[in-house]
């Protein structure tokens, strides 16, 4: 416990608004939940960098003797390696959770790179989203067998890249309006991933998953907004191809996984998901190249980012409201940078620049006190 807490509690004590004997639990309670958080955090800490160590200095080890070794040693290695590591985790059950999910999760990393090892042993590499189709069934396996939060997060990230991988492998030419499906499924999956916990809702897993969806979501944003500038020209020839199996799969999938995600996890709260399918399908037909075009593109952005917030408000979700506001901020300053700053001189550019940052930031701080207060208020 702080010593502004305590100092807090004693005014409190003098001025008669707590007794005593409370303050004496209150502190009682605090040194010893507080130190064990403290301890919990700092052991989540260790084993996250000890885990990372391990696995980098595992496949360091494997890289620096691998010319010295012959297929069949190769082999015996990569499942030696994969095998150990799990079998730790499985020992260490009993005796720390933390070290047997660190252990497991490093396991399933391995399980990877064994796949990616194994498959330059036999040069399979013909297919190579495969590896990962193969790496995911392995993360969902072991998701169903532990039922920790590592292997969420292991199944929420290589899931999607599988899709990807395999979205990519289908089409030859890299042409950017043929992203679109791709790029539509991932904004929604970031979304559903970010509205996964709620009031009621808040296991470990699904506070994992929200992290993950506050993360990925304003690169997803940027990606549409990326594509309606380099691959608007091609838009024409897409509404054409949507006859071809590929592109109406391509489709179906970039839909139906994150709704169907969604209603997993938030059951009729989903359709919240198809206002998002409206505004990335918005999005993603709109034309930057133009003046008239980059501004409904950044007003979209702010309404997207409004959106999140009145979300956010209504789960009590900090971090949603925290997210909303972010995106509103970048949603202005990207139109300031695209659209203004070019158009007045350097000094002028520099200045509204430097008036943006204070003002704008003072704002959307105070707005984002009063939402977080206002949404405590309603909590209590």
């Amino acid at each position: 416990m702080s010593a502004q807490w305590q100092s807090a509690l004693a005014r409190w004590v003098s001025a008669g608004l707590v007794d005593p004997t409370t303050a004496d639990r209150i502190r009682t309670w605090e040194t010893e939940h507080g130190e064990r958080a403290s301890r919990s955090r700092l052991a989540f800490i260790a084993f996250g960098l000890g885990g990372l160590l391990l696995i980098a200095g595992v496949l360091l080890f494997v890289a620096a003797h691998w010319d010295d070794l012959s297929p069949a040693s190769r082999f015996a290695l990569v499942l030696a390696m994969t095998g150990a590591l799990h079998a730790g985790g499985a020992l260490a059950t009993r005796t720390s959770t933390g070290l047997a999910a660190t252990l497991h999760a490093v396991g399933t990393a391995a399980l990877g790179a064994g796949i990616f090892l194994s498959g330059q042993i036999f040069n399979m590499a013909e297919h190579w989203p495969g590896a990962l189709m193969l790496w995911s069934i392995g993360a969902v396996v072991a998701l169903l067998l532990l039922r920790d939060w590592p292997h969420v997060l292991w199944v929420a990230l290589l899931v999607p890249a599988w899709l990807w991988g395999e979205w990519i492998e289908v089409h030859t030419s890299w042409d950017w309006s043929h992203m679109a499906p791709a790029a539509t499924g991932i904004a929604l999956l970031a979304f559903t991933y970010l509205a996964a916990e709620s009031n009621d809702r808040s296991a470990t897993w699904r506070r994992v998953l929200a992290r993950l969806g506050a993360v990925a979501i304003i690169p997803a944003a940027i990606q549409l907004g990326v594509l309606t500038d380099l691959g608007f020209q091609e838009f024409g020839d897409l509404r054409v191809a949507t006859s071809s199996a590929a592109i109406v799969v391509a489709w179906v999938v970039a839909i139906s996984f994150p709704l169907g995600l969604a209603w997993a996890l938030r059951g009729r709260d989903a359709l919240y998901l198809l206002v998002v399918l409206a505004w990335t399908l918005i999005i993603v037909q709109v034309n930057s190249r133009t003046d008239a075009g980059e501004l409904a593109l950044y007003a979209l952005f702010a309404l997207g980012a409004v959106g999140i917030v009145m979300w956010g408000l209504r789960d009590q979700q900090r971090l949603v409201v925290n997210v909303g506001v972010l995106g509103f901020a970048l949603a202005i300053t990207g139109f300031y940078f695209s659209s203004v700053f070019g158009k007045l001189g350097r000094s002028l550019g520099l200045i509204g620049m430097g008036a943006l940052f204070i003002g704008g930031g003072w704002f959307l701080e105070r707005t984002r006190r009063r939402l977080l207060g206002r949404m405590e208020r309603s909590a209590t």
